[in-house]
């Protein structure tokens, strides 16, 4: 699912947001849609001082401790309903609910509308900059994966950090799903489904990125064998893919801007996903 490391979460006493994100509009101020973070009767309520924590914007030791045990049940033979726990718990308990969350990821919103934004500019052939990228790669004559990773680069610089790098790797696989369903598909030609289904598969491909990323130490304690455990990610993908389909479905039809979208889909998926 692109990330391979796994995380052991903040320490206790850390903010839920990283340090270099910009606080400006963020964590501390209301969530939308009244989203106040984990409910007071939410299950598994028994991370210490995890209600105080979020009051004052500081995660609480071990919150992602009920979202890998969630996932452990899932391994187990839980099924969908212990995978949708694991779901839940992460962003409520670990990441603070998903309005938090939703301003965690911003980025995400922000390069999957970009992406979007850029493949329309290059459909439309008008930007003098675009016009000069599209006339520079066409004369390379790439494979697909390359002219997606031209794309990409263009359009997401490599800043060295691992987020960002995240995501370049859930752009590369939506590109890729892309081809998937239609090895003929011109990328220098999307039409408006295309092109929301590259936004959309860039926002499904980097939650599933965020879940190997936070539970993902669950197989590895669990031992299973990397056959499995792609299996299980395989799985885990699906499922997540298609619940940001049925979101998108319903959002495409507002006909709204690239960037819109992404960040509204993106904002209702953790809503779902927080469920």
């Amino acid at each position: 699912m692109g990330t391979s490391t796994s995380s052991g979460g903040g320490k206790a006493g850390s903010p839920f947001d990283p340090e270099w994100l910009d606080q400006g509009d963020a964590a501390g101020g209301p969530a939308p849609d009244g989203e106040e973070g984990v409910p007071k009767d939410a299950p598994e309520n028994d991370v210490p001082g995890l209600e105080h924590a979020q009051d004052q914007d500081i995660a609480p030791d071990r919150r992602f401790m009920p979202a890998r045990s969630q996932m452990g049940k899932y391994l187990s033979g839980g099924g969908r309903d212990a995978l949708r726990g694991a779901a839940s718990s992460m962003i409520n308990k670990g990441m603070g609910g998903a309005g938090r969350a939703s301003n965690t990821m911003r980025g995400v919103a922000q390069g999957a509308g970009q992406l979007g934004s850029f493949l329309e500019a290059v459909r439309a052939g008008t930007d003098p900059q675009v016009v000069d990228w599209i006339q520079r790669v066409r004369g390379q004559n790439l494979s697909a994966s390359d002219l997606a990773l031209e794309l990409i680069k263009e359009v997401m610089p490599d800043t060295g950090s691992v987020d960002d790098e995240s995501l370049r790797n859930a752009a590369a696989d939506a590109l890729a799903q892309l081809y998937e369903q239609d090895p003929n598909v011109d990328i220098f030609q999307l039409d408006d489904q295309q092109i929301t289904a590259v936004i959309g598969f860039t926002i499904a491909n980097e939650v599933c990125n965020r879940m190997d990323l936070q539970l993902g130490q669950t197989y590895e304690k669990l031992k299973y064998s990397p056959v499995e455990i792609q299996a299980f990610r395989n799985d885990i993908k699906q499922w997540v893919h298609g619940e940001v389909q049925r979101i998108m479905e319903v959002l495409a039809a507002q006909r709204i801007d690239p960037q819109t979208l992404a960040h509204n889909v993106l904002q209702t998926a953790l809503e779902v996903f927080a469920e």
